[in-house]
């Protein structure tokens, strides 16, 4: 497995992304920073696009070799990247059989989202509004899913990226911010303060994300595992629904 440099090598590999696409487009997109390892730099048939947030996928006619070579770098990656890696997959058996022989490696479910709401979906009826995530608010956020977990730095994010947060009394009670961004898809991370959470704020800001993904002429993406109920709902209350389901691995030890 060699490090791919010149991206347009694998544009024909590119169609047969179907699962978490807006991740390994926003890479060869150059929006945001990732990895791609292939078989063959000079002719590639099989190709690993690995988000700096951790998100991998697999495209093309992998064998067993390939896949071994990519769990060795899920449990050991390379010095400089983020370190983690979510490989996401399509419902394939075989792909299942070949990762999970690696031992301490787990799959999980993500739900599988298309959004119907379009332009007519109900906005929250609350007070509070949500404000722009600009450098005076940005430092304030904190939790898991901000917009550290999937861009690298500050200045990247703000130039690039865009969201929406609700500060309260100088904290953070919710933020929803481009997670994943490509020319046509932009994926919502959304993140509510522990003790603000049940209050609605989640929904006032993924309503502002979806309000501004539509006026960009993009379409709003979300993804979430099957475990994490709260976010399915969320995701439902703001115009998505689910369509069903995929695969996903990870090392747990």
């Amino acid at each position: 497995m060699k490090k791919l440099t010149d991206y347009k090598k694998i544009r024909h590999l590119t169609d047969q992304i179907s699962v978490e696409k807006v991740y390994p487009l926003s890479i060869l997109e150059g929006i945001q920073s990732g990895e791609i390892y292939v078989d063959d730099t000079d002719a590639p048939n099989a190709a690993l696009i690995w988000h700096y947030c951790g998100f991998a996928n697999i495209l093309g006619n992998y064998n067993e070799k390939f896949i071994e070579e990519t769990m060795t770098m899920m449990l050991n990656p390379p010095e400089g990247h983020s370190g983690r890696m979510a490989l996401q997959a399509e419902n394939d058996p075989r792909l299942q059989e070949m990762t999970l022989k690696t031992p301490g490696v787990s799959k999980y479910d993500r739900y599988i989202f298309d959004f119907t709401g379009k332009r007519d979906i109900i906005s929250p009826t609350m007070e509070s509004k949500p404000e722009e995530i600009i450098p005076d608010n940005y430092d304030l956020m904190s939790g898991k899913i901000i917009p550290t977990f999937s861009w690298e730095d500050k200045r990247t994010f703000l130039e690039k990226g865009f969201g929406y947060c609700l500060i309260k009394d100088g904290h953070m009670a919710a933020c929803a911010f481009s997670s994943g961004v490509s020319k046509d898809y932009v994926d919502i991370g959304v993140e509510t303060a522990e003790e603000c959470r049940g209050k609605g704020y989640g929904k006032i800001v993924a309503y502002a994300m979806v309000k501004e993904i539509l006026r960009r002429g993009k379409l709003p993406v979300w993804d979430c595992d099957t475990r994490n109920e709260a976010s399915m709902r969320l995701a439902c209350s703001v115009g998505f629904e689910i369509t069903g389901t995929h695969p996903w691995y990870k090392y747990e030890g």
